[in-house]
């Protein structure tokens, strides 16, 4: 009964944010850039942001993604502490948000997450927020698959991984079903089950990737300690990436094909949207950046959050930019559900393959990956603590060597690890993810409760 009583407490306090939302939205009226995807969100919304923030005045949905997180952004308010006091203080400014926020903007560029084919947590429910006149999908993977798994009765491991990321592109895809006849869809045109949905579209079409039938197409990629290159053909025309100083893992090639195939749908052109591209792009912290370690090393941390390909990704990047020696502190993928065991050994193949020596961090990892790398013959120590696992490597590191610190952010934040190895950790609240009071209480109650 009371937690029946919770649920619709908070379906009304959702509602009630949405209705504001909308007529916040009603009153700017902006065009609007959905993003959806099982990985790299936040990387191309920050692509897209970084082009059209040149050619438009816009806003971004900033750590907003959700069914609560979007209408809060669309009035102006954050969130910062969850806690009850501090929902029962946004619901009193809200009003007010609504009638003084004079936020002016003609483009509205936002992150759609799902985690559920049900209500609040699905696409439906996102289009009842926000109806953009472009969408943009990027993949389909068996990521926060955990409420799709009941749908789905086969109890074979590939099978299952099939049939899920299929009803996970079908939920997604509602983003382009319900595009005006005049909107723009942007689809990755290597994810079979996202261009199934193309001809369901009644809006125009452009497609990225590497294949190549796509319109925005990967033509070349290099990276080195130095920086990242990538290249691209649109049609007859050729443009080329420069990003001095980042490591960039061949998977940004998709946001990036992504955020200029999304310009040239603008009628922004090709050349002046790679300019900006260049000029403006920066990564988010832990997100694939690349910082000084003790004894001349280098992390390429990764720690904001983890999922199979992109760990994947990171561990090719890994391979393709240390000179010295791999290491990787690695952390559970969670929210895998049935996938769970098959996506930790996948990653624990490949990091035996590439990798010196491995920690693992995380229970998941324990049970799946920890037999694979002992039985592979590797280096490989298992710790329940991110500290722990930083100070294994701490008088392993030398000159050149490049340690890969990449998990999913619950109960683990890989950043403790990240601060622990890094040159200078007076800069982790510039240079690291998961700043503020908040996290420093949450980073704190992980290593206590970890050492008892």
């Amino acid at each position: 009964m009371l937690n029946q009583l919770k649920k619709r407490l908070s379906l009304a306090i959702l509602w009630y944010f949405r209705a504001l939302a909308r007529i916040k939205i009603k009153k700017v009226q902006p065009q609007i850039i959905g993003i959806t995807g099982s990985a790299g969100k936040t990387s191309t919304r920050n692509a897209i942001t970084a082009i059209f923030k040149e050619f438009r005045q816009i806003k971004v949905s900033h750590k907003a993604n959700s069914e609560s997180g979007i209408p809060l952004n669309i009035l102006g308010l954050t969130i910062s502490t969850y806690q009850p006091q501090e929902w029962l203080l946004l619901l009193l400014k809200a009003p007010f948000a609504l009638l003084l926020n004079r936020e002016k903007y003609d483009t509205y560029i936002v992150e759609m997450g799902i985690d559920s084919p049900y209500p609040p947590k699905n696409m439906e429910y996102l289009l009842s927020i926000v109806q953009p006149h472009t969408g943009v999908i990027l993949n389909a993977m068996p990521v926060h698959s955990e409420p799709f798994d009941q749908l789905v009765q086969t109890t074979n491991a590939e099978q299952r991984i099939k049939e899920i990321s299929e009803l996970i592109a079908k939920e997604k895809g509602k983003l382009i079903l319900n595009l005006p006849k005049k909107g723009l869809a942007v689809l990755n045109a290597d994810d079979k089950n996202i261009m199934q949905l193309a001809p369901k579209t009644k809006a125009k079409v452009i497609t990225f990737g590497a294949s190549a039938k796509a319109d925005m197409r990967l033509a070349a990629y290099q990276v080195s300690l130095e920086g990242t290159r990538f290249s691209f053909r649109f049609q007859d025309q050729k443009t080329t990436l420069d990003f001095p100083g980042q490591a960039l893992s061949k998977h940004f090639a998709s946001s990036f094909a992504a955020a200029l195939a999304t310009a040239v749908g603008h009628k922004i052109p090709l050349k002046e949207a790679a300019q900006a591209l260049e000029k403006n792009f920066r990564l988010p912290p832990g997100r694939s950046s690349l910082l000084p370690a003790k004894n001349g090393a280098f992390i390429l941390d990764s720690s904001y959050n983890a999922s199979a390909q992109p760990m994947l990704d990171s561990l090719e990047l890994l391979r393709e930019i240390a000179p010295g020696r791999k290491f990787a502190i690695l952390g559970d993928m969670r929210e895998l559900g049935e996938e769970t065991k098959a996506e930790h050994e996948k990653v624990a193949h490949k990091a035996a393959e590439i990798c010196d020596a491995i920690v693992l961090v995380g229970p998941a990892m324990q049970l799946y990956a920890l037999p694979l790398l002992r039985k592979a013959g590797k280096e490989v120590s298992w710790f329940v603590n991110p500290a722990l696992a930083a100070e294994h490597f701490q008088d392993k590191l030398a000159k050149d060597d490049v340690i890969l610190i990449k998990g999913s952010q619950n109960t683990l934040m890989l950043e403790i690890a990240v601060e622990r190895l890094m040159l200078n950790p007076q800069d982790a609240d510039v240079l690291l993810c998961r700043r503020g009071a908040y996290w420093d209480k949450k980073r704190w109650e992980i290593i206590t409760a970890q050492q008892l």
